[in-house]
Order: C-alpha cells, then sequence, then structure tokens
C-alpha cells in the first residue's frame, strides 16, 4: 500500500497533521447504534499517515457542537464531522458549521440533480433539499450510494469535512473522494508505505510481547498491532521518497519479525483472510480437501467456497450432527460412537479418515466438539476433536481448548484446521 502524506509533515523526527472525529447523533449518544464510523475512520487515518488522539460523539444540538468544534480546533488541525447531514429537523450539522465559521452554504447544482433523480416517482418535500447543500467555497464530495452530499471547507488554517452518517455511504464518500482530497490537499515528494504480516494461534499481547524491542525502538518503518478475524495483524509503516526506498526497510523489518513469529506466520495482505491462503496453498500443492462437520455446521466448506477457486480444491462436504447422521453418511462405526461418544478423538478420527475415502480427497477434515451454550456426554464448553487425515500419512486429531461464544468457538475450530494444513 503507498500513499502520498503532507507537506508539513516530518514523519521521520516531526510531527504530523492531527485529526480529530466529531460523530453527531442522539442516537449515538444513548447507545441505540454503535459508533463503527469512528472505527473506520480513525484505521484509514492511521495508514494515510495523519495522528489521531480525539473522537467525540455528541448528541443532535447546534451549541454543543459548537463548543466541541471550538474545542477541537485546539488540538487538531483537521476535524472530521460524520452524520447530521440528512433531511429531519434535527439534520444541522452542516448549517450549524456554516453559521460557527460564517461560511455560506450553496445547493450544490450536480449534487441537486442526483438528488432530484433518487425521488423520481416518489414526493420530494422542501426538507429533502438541505442534503445538496454545500460549502460555496469549500469542496464537494458526491454521493454515490445515497443523498447527502459531502462537503470540506479551508478556513483559519483548519480543514472541516462533512460527511454523512449511514456507515455505507460515509466509508464509500471516504475510499473514493475523501482519501483523494487529503492526499491532494497535503502531498509532497515523500510516499507513505505499508506491510501487513498475519498471524494464527497466538495472542495479541504474547505476540506483542515477542517483538517488544522492535515496537519500543521504533521508528522508521513503524510497527503497529490489531487483532480481527481471529487473526493477529501487524502493520509496518514505512516513509521514504520513494518505494524504492520504503519497501526494502519494509522487507527487512518483515524478515526479522517473522523469523521470530514463523511458527504462527500466516501471510502477508492488508485484507487477507486464512480461508484464502488455504485455497492458494492447495492449488499450488495441487491437493484437494473434504470436510465432516458436525458443530460447525458447514462454516469450514462455505469459507473455502467463498474463495475464487474453490473448486480447484474443495471435493465436497458432509455435515453430520446427530448420532445417527455420523453412522449412517460417514460409516463411523457404531461401538466407537457407544463406546467414546461423538464427542471424542476416535470419533473425530473416522469421521476425517471416512470423508477422505468418500470425497477421494488429498485431506479429509472432521470436527466435533461442544460449542455451547451447554455441556455434552460431561464435556465442556470449548472442547473440540479436529481430526486431519491425510493421504498416505497417519491421522492426527487436534484438540484445542476454546473459550468465547458459539461463533468464536466455531470459528476459531475452522481456522485451527486451515492453519495446520497451510502448515504441513
Amino acid at each position: 500500500m503507498r500513499f502520498r502524506i503532507n507537506k508539513t509533515y516530518n514523519l521521520i523526527g516531526g510531527n504530523r497533521m492531527k485529526v480529530e472525529i466529531i460523530a453527531v447523533g442522539t442516537e449515538l449518544l444513548m447507545g441505540q447504534i454503535a459508533n463503527t464510523n469512528a472505527q473506520f475512520l480513525a484505521r484509514k487515518l492511521n495508514e494515510l499517515g495523519f495522528d489521531h488522539y480525539v473522537q467525540t460523539v455528541i448528541g443532535d444540538n447546534p451549541e454543543r457542537l459548537k463548543k466541541v468544534t471550538a474545542q477541537a480546533e485546539q488540538r487538531a488541525d483537521i476535524i472530521i464531522y460524520t452524520g447530521g447531514l440528512g433531511p429531519t429537523r434535527d439534520d444541522l450539522t452542516k448549517q450549524t458549521i456554516s453559521e460557527y465559521l460564517a461560511q455560506p452554504l450553496i445547493h450544490n447544482e450536480v449534487g441537486m440533480e442526483s438528488i432530484k433523480e433518487s425521488f423520481k416517482g416518489r414526493v420530494m418535500t422542501e426538507n429533502n433539499l438541505a442534503m445538496g447543500l454545500t460549502f460555496e467555497n469549500g469542496h464537494t464530495f458526491p454521493n454515490d450510494v445515497g443523498q447527502a452530499l459531502g462537503t470540506a471547507i479551508e478556513h483559519n488554517h483548519h480543514t472541516y469535512i462533512l460527511l454523512p452518517g449511514p456507515p455505507s455511504e460515509m466509508k464509500y464518500m471516504f475510499n473514493h473522494y475523501v482519501t483523494d482530497y487529503l492526499i491532494d490537499q497535503y502531498q509532497n515528494d515523500l510516499v507513505l508505505s505499508s506491510k501487513y504480516l498475519h498471524y494464527f494461534g497466538i495472542g495479541e499481547s504474547q505476540l506483542a510481547d515477542t517483538i517488544d524491542d522492535l515496537i519500543m525502538t521504533q521508528g522508521n518503518p513503524s510497527v503497529a498491532i490489531y487483532f480481527g478475524n481471529f487473526m493477529v495483524t501487524v502493520r509496518l509503516t514505512a516513509v521514504g521518497k520513494n518505494e524504492a526506498e520504503t519497501n526494502p526497510m519494509l522487507a527487512s523489518l518483515a524478515k526479522t519479525i517473522n523469523h521470530r513469529l514463523s511458527d504462527y506466520y500466516v501471510g502477508e495482505g492488508e485484507n487477507l483472510g486464512i480461508n484464502e491462503v488455504l485455497v492458494k496453498k492447495l492449488t499450488e500443492r495441487q491437493q484437494t480437501i473434504a470436510f465432516a462437520e458436525s458443530f460447525t455446521g458447514g462454516l469450514a466448506a462455505k469459507k473455502v467456497v467463498d474463495v475464487p477457486g474453490a473448486s480447484k480444491v474443495l471435493q465436497g462436504s458432509a455435515v453430520t450432527y446427530t448420532k445417527a447422521a455420523k453412522a449412517n453418511i460417514l460409516k463411523v462405526q457404531q461401538q466407537t460412537l457407544e463406546a467414546f461418544g461423538m464427542v471424542s478423538a476416535e470419533t473425530a478420527t473416522e469421521m476425517a479418515e471416512n470423508v477422505r475415502n468418500l470425497y477421494q480427497s488429498d485431506f479429509g477434515v472432521s470436527f466435533t466438539g461442544v460449542a455451547g451454550p451447554d455441556a455434552m456426554e460431561g464435556k465442556e464448553v470449548g472442547t473440540v476433536y479436529i481430526g486431519i487425515a491425510q493421504a498416505g500419512k497417519p491421522t492426527i486429531v487436534l484438540t484445542p481448548t476454546l473459550r468465547g461464544s458459539r461463533k468464536n468457538i466455531q470459528y476459531r475450530s475452522v481456522y485451527t484446521a486451515y492453519f495446520d494444513i497451510i502448515k504441513k
């Protein structure tokens, strides 16, 4: 990933432009909906190389919005507002900031045509016209997936950016228009490059401890760690004159980190999924896979099918939730089920071996366990058996003890199996 960055930045030894986020909406303040906009913006701003220290949530109150803006001006160079651009009586963000800055609003002609077009066949009331307002002396952001236009203005050494509240509209507008605006307004000859490294089977704190010396002495490149999609991601960011300068810095640090964390390494890429890595590895090896699923309910097969090219590797899947299904479809021996139970290493072994034979695949993978909410066969929630049968090799059974919600146990079980096969 590469971005041009602010001409006032000195990322190696100085201060960077500061951005503050103000989310507007009484429904946010009351906790009726989650403030996902701020989470999204914070991550994007970090990727773009902006410092971001403060987020504020405020209700639909013009006077409080003015006071919060005045406070934000003391801390930030750029203020981003989300919400309050709609047609209802309490959607007053544009009008309030316009009054506060003494900067007039106008109806953007192109935007108004788009809004009117969206109301064809419906009655468009006067209050809908407010969605087409933008700063007369500012910049307009089109809304390709909604109606309310975004707008920005530079005034008294600050930049004010007003974006819609619905997350789908705000994210699309930021990705397609605001990012370019920020780069165009604050670019120079430096570039910001990032590399994303993903790890599985290690906790965020353990990973951080393993590379603590690199974190404590970081400079250029910088190191950031975050957890998501059941993996820990390390983001490396370097600044330089061009990618020929930043790429070797990133590659060198990535090599050092992966040397310490090789046992947990999944792959590299901004939005990489472990299911994508599995399909890629199996495709490269010209190997196929089949699943026998109980408590995962088809999740293992679905996540593979989500990846383009899955047809090259997935032979089939059998969801055998009950004892009868395991016996009748997968041919698990009745004596195994009676002696050891459905949730057992013995049953997982037969499920994996029999599904591999059923579908004539290179790998047969089984999942049997207790995802909750109650214990089963005397085994606690989080007890999991994952059978992995591979042609020409002894079958193994993984027995991770997992915690958390039913969904968490299901996903972690599936990803544990994926990771084991990736590492073979």
